[in-house]
């Protein structure tokens, strides 16, 4: 079954998401960075701070230092239908090639954000990573959402289900 997802293009070199392949159940989006463009960051000490975007031959980029934070523009923005949400992963190559990582490791945009998208990469390498323009740097997929959860309190707290003990381990490694 195909959804329609409509885009509007923030910066015009922003690239449109795309299937890998055929069979891909998620799509791609890329960075869009602009020359001379100030991107937000994050120092590991926590100092935030913009990383003002570099040219090269290979074109527009900017170096993440080791340990830093940085929101990524992918340079559009999502008119996302009610009732859904877009999941943003990790690509699991730039990850276990470069060390480029989800900065919260599953990203949600709701339906009623409508500003441009940022993926917040995190550096877990030793080394400067560099992030050209059109870079694939994360996977995305819409999603129904599952009917909203209606909260109720109770006065007592709920019997043992089955033979749980614990959390964080309990039931082996």
């Amino acid at each position: 079954m195909n959804m329609n997802l409509k885009i509007f293009k923030h910066r015009h070199y922003a690239i449109e998401p795309t299937y890998g392949t055929e069979q891909a159940a998620c799509f791609d989006l890329s960075s869009a960075i602009g020359y001379g463009s100030a991107i937000l960051a994050y120092s590991k000490t926590n100092q935030k701070l913009e990383i003002l975007a570099s040219q090269d031959d290979a074109g527009n980029y900017i170096e993440i230092p080791s340990e830093w934070r940085v929101m990524v523009p992918t340079g559009l923005i999502f008119d996302i239908p009610e009732n859904h949400y877009i999941r943003i992963y990790a690509r699991s190559g730039l990850s276990t090639k470069s060390g480029l990582n989800l900065i919260n490791s599953v990203g949600i945009i709701d339906a009623d954000y409508t500003n441009e998208v940022f993926i917040p990469l995190y550096n877990n390498s030793q080394e400067k990573i560099r992030i050209y323009s059109g870079l694939r740097i994360a996977q995305a997929e819409m999603v129904a959402c599952e009917p909203r959860v209606n909260f109720s309190y109770i006065d007592e707290r709920p019997q043992l289900k089955g033979d749980r003990t614990g959390g964080f381990g309990s039931t082996g490694v």
